[in-house]
């Protein structure tokens, strides 16, 4: 988008009048009325507030153009909240009252209810600022993007940083018939169960579904794709190759799993510097999909005693890394105790990966690992919480040559979370290499608190037992040793097995 774009989709978030748009820019009210139309094209937006609500959706519209926004969401009942999800989908009154099967009257006075909570002086105003606080889910704001290919016309394409959507030269012409409004979102939910996983590893094989390839080329063209037979939560992930690097294509499992990582996109990831992480290009919550674009970089190497995960200064970088992601303040309400909360399934859900992992390390040593998942679930609310990366390790990292920087990548288990959790991983090397952990300390700003220490390794094992139990779903004979010996070594470490 131009910037003069960007001024006026950030104006009428704001709730500014036209012709007041149209006095801050210097431009016409017919201008401001073609602009409009036009951002509504762009970003599929049925009207001005379902406009304002994508443009926070996709970080296009931030705090600092909505200052009036409350810092923290109020509270909304139950009734409430269904109006103000209509809202937000580019809903008007009579429509509402209509749906929810009410008089219109009552409705609008929950309208300006909602507006007086949310600091909001209008529609436009208050859709933007339900989504900017997180009363609503991203899923709540459905694009309405064509369901058919835009013929003969250039396809959208991502910026350079990955957080809006370019408007092509020649204006795309709207489809008559738009694609089906979809459902509100479901709450996030725990991990997938490991029969569950197993099912859905079977599908990464399957081509890209017609209608989400359909979406696909509308927002960055036709390009061949290949797919990822190693999604660890159950999506099903293809991938291709485009002028602007590789784009990662996503369809979550749950709904919840969609409004979990988009979330994570928009007030986490985007934390990190451009080039070091994802960038998101686009969703659509009718298809449980999500478009990203993967940083550059190569696998960091993680050959024994020799790789570049060895390096101090790779664990310092980091360090650097999941320190600006664990800043973010994303989460509402108690987050200690959501972390805590997260954090309990994701033990429950490793406590049933240990029953199905059948091999020699665990010979003997099961009973001790469910006293020490025991320990853990005790000492939950004690521990410090962050918004975490959830798989973060040697797998997750990239390594770009021509900058002799790291990237993160692998965001797909991404929320609140017990902190120590995203040290798990990197800990399973510095039992013998205290130099790299030293590294790592002064990159992320601070040494592990006690407790923490305390629980690093049971942390380290649980994450050495996923990663196990990932190579035997896939079948990955070669790898399945190495991680068989992590498990062992992690083992070895934990209270009374010396």
């Amino acid at each position: 988008m131009e910037e003069e774009d960007l001024s006026i989709l950030r104006l009428i978030a704001a709730g500014r009048r036209r012709i007041d748009i149209a006095d801050v820019t210097f431009n016409s009210t017919t201008k401001i009325d073609t602009s409009r139309r036009r951002l509504c094209h762009v970003l599929a937006a049925d009207n001005s507030e379902h406009l304002a609500a994508l443009g926070t959706v996709y970080g296009l519209v931030t705090r600092d153009h909505l200052p009036c926004a409350p810092s923290t969401p109020p509270p909304v009942d139950e009734d409430d909240q269904q109006v103000l999800d209509l809202i937000v989908a580019g809903w008007k009154g009579p429509r509402i009252a209509a749906r929810l099967q009410r008089r219109v009257d009552p409705v609008l006075t929950t309208v300006a209810r909602l507006a007086r909570a949310l600091r909001a002086d209008n529609r436009c105003q208050l859709a933007a600022h339900a989504v900017l606080v997180e009363v609503v889910t991203c899923c709540a704001v459905s694009p309405r993007f064509p369901s058919k290919p835009l013929s003969g016309m250039p396809p959208f394409h991502m910026t350079a940083t990955g957080t809006g959507i370019l408007l092509p030269t020649t204006p795309p012409q709207p489809s008559a018939k738009s694609a089906r409004r979809s459902r509100a979102s479901s709450p996030a939910v725990a991990a997938p169960g490991p029969a569950e996983s197993d099912r859905n590893a079977q599908k990464d094989s399957a081509p890209i579904p017609p209608g989400v390839a359909t979406w696909v080329s509308n927002h960055i063209g036709r390009h061949q794709a290949w797919a990822l037979p190693n999604d660890v939560a159950g999506a099903r992930t293809w991938r291709m190759s485009s002028p602007e690097g590789i784009i990662e294509l996503r369809i979550t499992r749950t709904h919840g799993d969609l409004q979990r990582e988009v979330t994570a996109h928009r007030h986490a990831i985007i934390r990190l510097d451009t080039g070091l992480a994802p960038r998101m290009v686009g969703f659509d919550p009718g298809l449980r999909a999500l478009l990203t674009r993967e940083p550059r970089g190569e696998r960091v190497d993680d050959t024994p005693d020799r790789g570049l995960h060895l390096r101090e200064s790779v664990h310092e970088q980091a360090g650097q890394l999941l320190h600006t992601l664990h800043e973010s303040t994303l989460g509402t309400g108690d987050r200690q105790a959501q972390a805590a909360a997260n954090t309990q399934r994701y033990i429950d859900y490793m406590d049933r990966v240990l029953e199905r992992i059948d091999s020699p390390v665990l010979a003997g040593h099961r009973a001790v690992i469910r006293r020490r998942l025991a320990v853990l679930r005790e000492a939950l609310p004690q521990l410090p919480a962050s918004y975490c990366h959830g798989s973060f390790g040697t797998g997750a990292w990239r390594w770009q040559r021509p900058t002799q920087s790291l990237a993160l990548t692998g965001f797909t288990r991404s929320q609140l979370l017990a902190t120590v959790v995203d040290f798990a991983r990197p800990s399973l090397l510095w039992t013998d290499r205290p130099a790299l952990q030293d590294a790592f300390s002064r990159g992320y700003g601070r040494p592990l608190d006690e407790l923490e220490h305390l629980l690093l390794g049971d942390f380290a094992l649980l994450a050495a037992l996923e990663d196990l139990w990932h190579t035997i779903r896939l079948d990955d004979a070669e790898a399945r040793p190495r991680l068989a010996e992590a498990v062992r070594a992690a083992v070895e470490r934990l209270p009374g097995q010396r």
